[in-house]
């Protein structure tokens, strides 16, 4: 394209500009070359946590990091922040999940309670207790998530201090197998480890 064209076509677009004083003309570049902006329906690798009100993508290390980034703060959120420590509910109710199959619907009555008959049911299904594991910060907030019996609440707080104190007598008396031991003993500690008893 010769200098002459190019500059036709910058005056043509200053008269247009010059034309319209009260109206905004932008170029998105972005769009142009089809970049994603922070807003974008996905997030980049580097940034994959979604703001759910702004749409804005940051990096996992910004949250939970004390400093609000999404506009409503939901990066900081005590929820968030405890399930961010705590297993992926997918991981979780696959676990509990997995008991029940092996053990059948009132297995896990044994560590939650009569509550926790006909596959945790009356607590709301395996999904519901997977998330309040994971988000609840400490056995009070879980048993106040999900109703439970004060006796219940201290019944299960004697199995993770148990855990907690090494002693797998407690879990062999509730019927775990040797062959589960490994993996029940490991599913709680991570959360004893992440101040589930505090």
């Amino acid at each position: 394209m010769s200098s002459c064209r190019v500059a036709a076509c910058v005056a043509a677009l200053a008269a247009v500009c010059f034309a319209l004083p009260n109206a905004v003309l932008t170029l998105d570049l972005n769009k142009l070359y089809g970049h994603h902006t922070k807003r974008s329906e996905y997030c980049h690798p580097y940034e994959p946590f979604k703001c759910p009100v702004d749409g804005n993508c940051i990096s996992i290390q910004y949250l939970c990091d004390g400093a609000p980034d999404c506009i409503d703060g939901y990066d900081e959120d005590s929820k968030l922040c405890t399930a961010a420590k705590r297993p992926p509910v997918e991981e979780t109710a696959s676990f509990l999940q997995s008991l029940l199959a092996s053990h059948g619907p009132n297995y896990l009555e044994k560590l939650f309670g009569s509550k926790a008959r006909d596959a945790l049911e009356p607590l709301g299904g395996v999904e519901k207790v997977a998330i309040a594991l994971s988000e609840s910060q400490t056995i009070e907030d879980f048993g106040a998530a999900l109703h439970l019996m004060r006796s219940d609440l201290e019944h299960l707080r004697s199995v993770f201090m148990a855990v907690e104190n090494g002693d797998l007598g407690m879990l062999k008396s509730l019927g775990i197998k040797d062959s589960e031991l490994g993996d029940v003993k490991f599913f709680l500690e991570k959360l004893v480890n992440t101040g589930f008893l505090d």
